[in-house]
């Protein structure tokens, strides 16, 4: 597996391989009432290449399938392999189609492990660019237009000298303001986005407003908010930040959902769920998506969350149809919206 240094030089010097992507298979059916829906357009880029949109089907747009940590914990790359496909079959068989892996490569990205998965657990998965937090030494050092072609160069021709492309940009800031080196990142990313009309996910803290920040970013820029989600905003009920940042035609990750299980929170995951009701009556079932950022082999995350990669699925969705979401607007939050935010836009 690439290292971060022999990423960074091996994209500066822009030797990655460049050919042609290829092809996937069609998931199990797409699970919307039929006639209900019209279809998205475009494709989305998976780890096995790209496909239809309409066929992305249930996504749970913030997970990690695996990294360098998930390899030490289950004892090497073939006992962890093993497990990923486990766990990615059971995903399958509770109506699962796709997983957005938002690990990036200074967190331990194998891409050929995220490949080789996919194809064999029948799981959809699309894969990172960009960086998530505390950025290496020889990343900051870069220009924000390094930066960017960096980011680019994956996405054109694929990561790690391999011709598997990432279908998304993945960005991290750790507080309520950007450091510096976050904020060239940022930039980097908002340039790369609108340059190659491939979207952006980001890791925020949602109790300190840190949303706001780095959208000011993305503004300045001139980058869409349609293409931007905000990840982890269901960690704070501030409902005038939150319909603030909607309102402004970003997509909200509500992705931590779980956490109102940790030992002494004071924000249960019972409330949260309740928050993204109110913003479902509020009228933003098309700015929300729903995930769990499960990361294999988390050992102290999977106490608090035994369900893992499930708990949408087993807890989050019952509730919520239990205090009367309506199916329409899960169905729009876990297909509709993927569909059409994960479209590469040319």
């Amino acid at each position: 597996m690439t290292n971060r240094r022999e990423f960074l030089t091996q994209a500066a010097a822009g030797v990655l391989a460049v050919s042609s992507a290829k092809s996937i298979g069609v998931s199990k059916a797409n699970r919307s009432p039929s006639g209900t829906d019209s279809q998205p357009a475009g494709t989305v880029q998976t780890v096995l290449g790209p496909i239809d949109a309409s066929k992305l089907g249930f996504t749970l747009t913030h997970e990690h399938v695996g990294n360098e940590n998930s390899m030490k914990v289950y004892g090497g790359r073939e006992n962890c392999v093993a497990k990923a496909i486990e766990k990615l079959k059971e995903a399958r068989d509770a109506g699962i189609d796709t997983v957005v892996d938002v690990t990036t490569f200074d967190i331990g990205r194998d891409i050929r492990f995220r490949e080789e998965i996919s194809r064999e657990s029948g799981m959809q998965i699309i894969a990172c660019t960009g960086q998530h937090m505390f950025a290496p030494e020889a990343l900051s050092a870069r220009s924000v237009e390094e930066i960017s072609e960096l980011f680019v160069r994956e996405i054109e021709r694929g990561i790690d000298g391999t011709d598997i492309k990432p279908g998304v940009i993945k960005v991290a800031s750790r507080a309520g303001t950007l450091t510096f080196a976050e904020e060239n990142v940022f930039k980097a990313a908002a340039r790369a986005s609108k340059a190659t009309g491939v979207p952006i996910s980001t890791h925020t803290n949602s109790r300190l407003r840190a949303g706001e920040k780095q959208v000011e970013i993305f503004e300045a820029e001139g980058l869409s908010p349609s293409r931007v989600s905000l990840g982890h905003s269901d960690g704070t009920d501030n409902m005038e930040y939150l319909t603030g940042l909607l309102k402004r035609g970003y997509t909200l990750g509500m992705d931590h959902t779980f956490w109102g299980m940790a030992p002494g929170e004071k924000f249960p995951w019972q409330r949260r769920a309740e928050c993204i009701k109110e913003l479902i009556e509020a009228g933003f079932a098309d700015r929300l998506f729903f995930s769990n950022d499960w990361v294999l082999g988390d050992i102290a995350r999977e106490k608090i969350n035994p369900d893992g990669m499930l708990f949408t699925v087993r807890r989050t969705i019952p509730y919520l149809e239990q205090v009367g979401v309506a199916k329409r607007d899960i169905h729009t939050i876990t297909v509709k919206n993927p569909a059409r935010f994960f479209v590469r836009e040319a």
